[in-house]
């Protein structure tokens, strides 16, 4: 006797993705298989530096670019749904980020021809934009969906974020200086549209900075699916060639691409690491003691790219 299908709620219809570079789903090529049902989704799971639980989209690579993407993956309102349900996880590793951050924009700044306004794509709690407010712009500000988020934002600095996902509506064009984005732009659902929109609010002569997962990384390529990356909040999963290649489709003029340096504490290191549920139990006890709080720097799979906004978009 047949046994029928369970029926998908009308909140979890997935849609089809093409290949951002190559605005195609001709040459896909199949990777993993999708490895949740619908009752796994909440707004836990997509919050930053959650515990990895290995929940995953199908995914597939374009054979012509080699871009790295999920496919199908939830609608944008449902993306916005669980974002905006997602809780603050990183309170401890806030400090931690922010000096990797302000390191990374320190070496964009050279190129940056003024200090009116940076904004900071899915800023969270906001922790980062102090920093460049200590760097010398008059403005900084950010947009994230996490209403949680937002509440855990120093007073002074809420009204500076702006709720929900960014779109090419949420600033006028030609009206900032540098953007950025850390840890975002591989759970953007369509990246094409959000750097265009980037670009198109950034000033003549503006600066952006992106600091994304590197699926090039050695432990990347070691781990496969067992990879910390390979999650169902990433719609795309570039290397530094393929993040290069979308940058320059969407109009800019790329001036770097770099590996990132992270320095966390031990304890965030061994919750991150890909080992077995008991081991990783027994290893965060013992990063309960003094041990756990001691910084350790790693190349953790990290790129960083810095682009210009070209004069001619295209």
């Amino acid at each position: 006797m047949a046994v029928s299908q369970p029926v998908n709620p009308p909140s979890w219809a997935l849609q089809p993705t093409r290949c951002p570079i190559c605005d195609t789903n001709e040459f896909d090529l199949p990777v993993y298989e999708r490895n949740f049902e619908p009752g796994d989704l909440t707004g836990a799971v997509f919050s930053a530096r959650r515990l990895p639980d290995r929940l995953h989209y199908r995914m597939v690579r374009c054979g012509h670019c080699g871009l790295l993407r999920s496919d199908p993956i939830l609608t944008g309102a449902e993306l916005a749904r669980l974002y905006g349900e997602s809780t603050v996880t990183y309170e401890a590793e806030a400090e931690f980020a922010r000096a990797t951050y302000r390191a990374a924009l320190e070496r964009a700044l050279p190129l940056v021809s003024g200090r009116e306004r940076l904004l900071e794509i899915g800023c969270g709690s906001g922790f980062f934009l102090r920093e460049a407010q200590r760097l010398g712009f008059r403005e900084a500000c950010g947009v994230e969906p996490s209403a949680h988020a937002i509440a855990h934002a120093p007073i002074e600095l809420r009204a500076a974020i702006r709720p929900g996902l960014y779109t090419a509506e949420t600033f006028p064009a030609a009206s900032v200086d540098v953007v950025c984005g850390f840890q975002v732009l591989d759970h953007a659902p369509d990246p094409a549209a959000l750097l265009t929109a980037a670009h198109e609010d950034l000033r003549p002569g503006g600066v952006a900075l992106f600091i994304n997962h590197d699926c090039g990384a050695w432990s990347a390529r070691l781990l496969g699916e067992a990879s910390p990356i390979v999650d169902v909040e990433h719609t795309v999963l570039f290397d530094k060639r393929t993040v290069a290649r979308l940058f320059e489709k969407c109009g800019f003029r790329v001036h770097e691409v770099f590996s990132v340096r992270n320095t966390y504490p031990l304890r965030y290191w061994l919750r991150m690491a890909p080992v077995p549920r008991a081991l990783k139990a027994l290893l965060l006890r013992v990063a309960e003691s003094g041990l756990g709080r001691i910084p350790v720097t790693l190349r953790a799979g990290n790129l960083g790219i810095i682009a210009c906004k070209a004069t001619v978009h295209g």
